[in-house]
């Protein structure tokens, strides 16, 4: 057992196994699920220039301002 274990027989049985498992992971992220979400890039685009222009007034002072006004 201590040979097998030092020199990496026990790990030649199992050759056909790591590409067995690889491709049960391709069909399952291969499936699209009907009920998921549809992000376009318009919307991340979007998402992320708003956040930057949130980001922004917010260095420049202008959201705390705003929110002092109330």
């Amino acid at each position: 057992m201590i040979k097998e274990i030092i020199l990496g027989d026990d790990m030649a049985k199992k050759d056909g196994g790591g590409i067995q498992q690889a491709a049960g992971l391709i069909r399952y992220f291969d499936e699209e699920s009907e009920d998921a979400w549809k992000i376009s890039p318009r919307q991340i685009y979007l998402a992320c220039i708003g956040l930057a222009g949130f980001i922004y007034l917010v260095n420049e002072g202008v959201v705390s301002w705003i929110m002092d006004m109330f």
